[in-house]
């Protein structure tokens, strides 16, 4: 699945952390503009990390080991 987010945090509508972690599946791809940055992300359903926003995303509701991590490009 492909999803296009506007904020990273925040769990508001538009925000990458607010999606359901229980919908989520492994490999899904992620895309965020905020403000003029660009940024790519995949979801880690094993990651476990600890949230650390840009660069790792834990999503608000049923996270589990689930985690969006940032892309280096």
């Amino acid at each position: 699945m492909l999803y296009h987010f506007s904020a990273l945090t925040g769990g508001q509508a538009g925000s990458m952390d607010q999606i359901d972690g229980g919908s989520l599946r492994d490999m899904d791809r992620a895309f965020c503009i905020v403000g003029s940055a660009f940024s790519v992300y995949f979801l880690d359903a094993d990651s476990g990390v600890a949230e650390s926003s840009p660069d790792v995303i834990s999503p608000d509701s049923n996270a589990g080991d689930k985690r969006w991590i940032k892309c280096t490009m």
